[in-house]
């Protein structure tokens, strides 16, 4: 068991050359400062526990060598992290952009339609209502209404050609 005085002085003793060693691992002076210190504070609240047998020195190093080396692994998995997330979120945004641009450009297309042909369009396409319904709703033929869709699809095909692998599925 390790007691106070004892502790005190073998921190006084070994505190230097311990951030010394920890530097050299860390890179950091204030890194390894923090090394030493939780080194030393484990060995303080596990004084009971813990039995060192050869030298002291030896047993310090190795424990600042294993826990410089697990706040290196911590926090390159912290920076893989924060780096995958960032790329998501500007994969999102750059999604999300595009999507608003594919929309504004589908309704400028959608907009530069004959009347009758957008309506007819909308209703099918937007509304999901069936060729019938919407003959009976603009009190016109199921026929009128299959060709102003057969126009209204090639006159958005032609529109929106170079974003048809995008559109394909969503309004076509």
């Amino acid at each position: 068991m390790l007691e106070l005085q004892s502790f005190e002085s073998l921190f006084r003793e070994n505190h230097a050359q311990c951030v010394a060693f920890a530097t050299h691992y860390m890179g950091d002076s204030h890194a390894a400062e923090e090394v030493v210190q939780q080194v030393f504070l484990r060995l303080w609240e596990k004084r009971d526990s813990i039995t060192i047998t050869g030298p002291v020195k030896a047993y310090l190093f190795s424990a600042i060598r294993n826990t410089a080396i697990s706040q290196w692994r911590k926090e390159t998995v912290r920076v893989d992290r924060e780096t995958h997330y960032s790329t998501i979120r500007e994969t999102a945004t750059e999604a999300t952009d595009q999507a608003r641009e594919l929309e504004r450009l589908y309704q400028q297309a959608l907009d530069r339609l004959p009347e009758r042909c957008r309506e007819v369009f909308v209703l099918s396409r937007q509304q999901q209502m069936k060729y019938a319904e919407i003959a009976a709703t603009l009190d016109i033929s199921v026929k009128t209404v299959e060709n102003h869709m057969g126009k209204a699809l090639r006159i958005l095909h032609q529109e929106l050609k170079e974003y048809l692998p995008l559109l394909t599925g969503l309004f076509f």
